[in-house]
């Protein structure tokens, strides 16, 4: 039996080792950290996108779609905590005359079907919301993210694939990884290792990429002040969705994330003061005080440029007996199970 190593058992690499199990190859899967969820994969807001903030007909908008229907289909299936909530998207001063043209883009996606709601009606479902018009996306959800990888990871080893955490990859070779646990044989890697997959990606010959870690820091607000996660309209140059408004499934309201690139893949200090992140609040909410923020956690996007100049595609390159996911960050989460059956065509291809 032909036997595949996945590095990095985050919620993507999960997903590849369960639809690579299932066409009955033999699948390891290596994860650095001594608990499953403390990277990327559980250090997000826990959103599921509904795909409609990509370049048209890209491959990130295709497979956040697909991965969209299918995270649902995982949730029920895994019994994981999740609210199929919507949310809303509403422009910042200045972007008013461009939410019509965002309607028709986001129309036009399969099975969206976004729709306007203002005025009383609006008021009635977030009596809290101080703009009088918002667009509704409904295939938007909240999850519990931690609960989901750790869900699936249980139900993959069930079914006999192997995870090993704890477990650092420290040399290659032409068909064999030595680790921090011991050496083991490969017929085909697969690089799913988040922020550290140009490091992989270097080893295998592919030196034009590379990850730069981008934080996100969060705060909170001890109280439910929202029915549904409110978003924005994209801006220009931002390196991510913006703070955004976020109701969690335990009855809090997250604030976040924002964005700026550090230098250690391995930094999770909350940094960042709460101006900012309560001037959102404050420009969508009435009734909150400054002193009710709290901070959260922070996470890391694994940016990824291409000879040094941003490329935010999803780029899977399939080299040799390798295949390297590289820039999975947001919406990786949602995009998780499309990406899992996309890399397992590839590998059986």
């Amino acid at each position: 039996m032909e036997r595949i190593v996945i590095i990095g058992a985050g919620i993507v690499g999960l997903h590849i080792a369960h639809e690579l199990h299932r066409k009955g190859y033999d699948v390891f899967v290596l994860e650095k950290e001594p608990y499953l969820a403390e990277g990327t994969s559980g250090r997000n807001t826990g959103v599921i996108h509904a795909g409609v903030f990509y370049t048209p007909n890209s491959f990130k908008e295709t497979i956040c779609l697909e991965g969209n229907r299918l995270t649902y289909e995982w949730l029920a299936t895994l019994k994981v905590p999740y609210n199929p909530c919507g949310k809303w998207i509403i422009p910042f001063k200045g972007q008013e005359n461009d939410l019509d043209a965002f309607y028709e883009k986001v129309s036009a996606l399969p099975n969206v079907k976004p729709e306007f709601v203002k005025g009383d009606l609006l008021k009635e479902k977030e009596p809290q919301l101080l703009q009088s018009r918002a667009l509704f996306i409904p295939s938007t959800g909240v999850l519990d993210a931690a609960s989901y990888v750790k869900a699936l990871a249980i139900y993959v080893e069930n079914k006999g694939v192997a995870i090993t955490k704890n477990c650092l990859v420290t040399e290659i070779n032409e068909h064999k990884m030595q680790t921090s646990r011991g050496e083991i044989d490969f017929d085909l890697a697969i690089n799913a290792a988040g922020l550290y997959s140009d490091t992989f990606a270097h080893l295998n010959g592919l030196q034009d990429y590379s990850i730069k870690p981008c934080r996100g820091d969060y705060y909170i607000v001890n109280k439910t002040l929202l029915q549904k996660p409110v978003y924005h309209l994209p801006q220009k140059e931002a390196l991510g969705l913006g703070l955004h408004l976020t109701p969690t499934l335990d009855g809090q309201t997250l604030i976040g994330p924002n964005a700026f690139f550090i230098d250690n893949k391995e930094d999770y200090t909350h940094r960042s003061d709460a101006e900012n992140f309560y001037n959102s609040l404050a420009f969508h909410l009435t009734g909150v005080k400054k002193e009710q923020l709290t901070p959260a956690y922070s996470g890391n996007r694994p940016k990824l440029f291409k000879n040094n100049k941003p490329h935010p595609e999803f780029t899977i390159i399939q080299k040799d007996n390798w295949i390297h996911l590289l820039g999975i960050e947001s919406p990786g989460l949602t995009a998780a199970p499309a990406l899992g059956r996309h890399v397992a065509s590839m590998a059986s291809a």
